[in-house]
């Protein structure tokens, strides 16, 4: 799925980590995906900046 609006010109947004409750008590976790109005009128894509937080590491101890 994550192909199929890649090749859209959708671009990662977001994860969701144990946000979506299901029968049975499992919890799951989402992407979501979006355009923008602009990408989406010129063919273009807009990447995202993950650096949220400059000289910090992904993975925490």
């Amino acid at each position: 799925m994550c192909t199929t609006f890649q090749r859209a010109g959708f671009v990662k947004e977001a994860h969701y980590r144990e946000a979506w409750p299901a029968d049975g008590g499992a919890v799951f976790g989402s992407v979501a995906y979006a355009i923008l109005r602009r990408d989406w009128q010129s063919g273009a894509t807009t990447p995202v900046d993950w650096v949220d937080f400059p000289g910090v590491g992904l993975h925490r101890s």
